[in-house]
């Protein structure tokens, strides 16, 4: 019965401190103020993350793509049907080789 009533005492400072707490005036204008505020927030990210794609960085990646679709149409234009058709062979074991052995 003891607890009881240490706990009885408990509960009861409890409520008596949670009818002192005062009412809160807040702005009626405190959610539009909030929500102005998250959207300006939001279109600064978004402007911050396209303004590394200026128009100097995009004219340099351009120019490499454009060098490297070069080099590898010139490499394409260098390799012959022929060749890749015997490295493919070769690399399969379907070439017969023209060389003569020492049994034959």
């Amino acid at each position: 019965m003891k607890q009881n009533a240490e706990m009885n005492k408990k509960v009861k400072a409890t409520f008596d401190s949670i009818e002192s707490i005062q009412e809160v005036k807040v702005s009626p204008f405190f959610k539009e103020n909030v929500m102005q505020k998250i959207r300006t927030a939001s279109e600064d990210i978004q402007e911050v993350t396209w303004s590394w794609f200026t128009p100097k960085i995009q004219m340099a990646t351009l120019v490499c793509v454009v060098v490297l679709n070069l080099i590898v149409f010139v490499d394409l234009q260098e390799t012959t049907y022929d060749s890749n058709i015997n490295s493919f062979a070769e690399s399969y074991g379907l070439s017969t080789s023209t060389e003569s052995s020492i049994l034959n």
